[in-house]
């Protein structure tokens, strides 16, 4: 009777794994960097990976996302030296009645004013559905000021209002004879510390030309990573404009773009110029090849720089 009890909880443990809805995900990428500084080169070869975890039941789901940057590395007496293996976004999402509820650890995505905000544990957001508009409110523990965000669209434009304790948040869209155009603006409650943006992006033919703009006041440093600049922060410092035009088209089975950032330097001599050149190829077996090269030209000082980046990834 005991082995028969057993084997019955054993059955109901195992229908219980195949039945659960269950997803695992991830990535990896190998760079191989060169990097010449005003003729001094060093190469380099990194890597990046990611596990992503979800569970669903019912109207709740769980996301784990584990970064496996480094695995385990070998030094050069044979002995093993451990890696960076870390846990990293790990949150809840459900609905209470007519409340979405998202509850956990996360970094807010990119904008064109800021890269990914600081990983904080303790997170939260609250939303629901007013009128056509959603309305939500969120926070963490690291901060006791909340954030309140109105979303939602109308004749066409889409819009997000945030309202934070130190500064508002507008975030604009729509759509103009088919040319997109998005604006963005940061209003801080300190003096010279606010910045506007805009995009206007249009195909022609299997092209499509982007410009974006931003002013920034002398305060403000802007430290976005998005398809309109690169990475800001390598280049931009405080109180610093800028202006980007973006090209991108498909040639051949490859995906090529180029894109000329100029940076209007608040101090005398920081004016900067970044072109960039990337091509990005399929290849067989999953894996996509990308090459990257950037050249960053500053006026007035020695601090040149050319990257050539070599990419492999993978998604599963």
């Amino acid at each position: 009777m005991k082995k028969q009890l057993l084997i019955a909880a054993v059955a109901a443990t195992m229908t219980s794994v195949a039945f659960a809805d269950i997803s695992l995900t991830g990535s990896m990428k190998v760079n191989y960097k060169n990097t010449d500084t005003n003729g001094v080169t060093t190469d380099t070869v990194t890597q990046e990976g990611d596990l992503v975890l979800k569970g669903t039941s019912g109207a709740t789901t769980v996301h784990v996302e584990v970064s496996i940057d480094a695995g385990n590395e070998v030094k050069a007496d044979k002995t093993s030296n451990a890696g960076d293996m870390s846990t990293e976004d790990v949150h809840m999402s459900t609905t209470i009645g007519a409340v979405g509820v998202k509850v956990g650890t996360w970094n807010p995505a990119d904008t064109i004013f800021k890269g990914n905000a600081d990983r904080t544990s303790g997170n939260w957001i609250l939303n629901t559905d007013v009128s056509g508009m959603n309305v939500s409110v969120e926070g963490d523990s690291a901060k006791s000021a909340t954030v309140v965000a109105l979303k939602g669209s109308m004749a066409g434009v889409s819009g997000t209002y945030k309202s934070k304790s130190k500064s508002n948040e507008l975030y604009l869209a729509t759509d103009i004879a088919g040319v997109s155009a998005t604006y963005a603006m940061i209003d801080a409650d300190a003096a010279n510390s606010s910045a506007a943006a805009f995009t206007l992006s249009k195909e022609f033919n299997g092209v499509t030309v982007s410009y974006s703009d931003v002013d920034a006041d002398s305060l403000y440093k802007v430290e976005g990573d998005t398809a309109a600049f690169g990475d800001a922060i390598g280049f931009m410092a405080t109180g610093d404009d800028a202006s980007s035009i973006k090209i991108a088209t498909s040639m051949a089975g490859n995906n090529v773009s180029a894109r000329m950032v100029k940076v209007d330097g608040l101090l005398a001599n920081g004016d900067i110029d970044v072109n960039t050149f990337v091509v990005t190829r399929p290849l067989a077996g999953g894996t996509t090849l990308e090459v990257t090269y950037t050249d960053t030209d500053k006026n007035g000082v020695t601090a040149d720089k050319e990257v050539l980046d070599v990419e492999l990834a993978v998604k599963f």
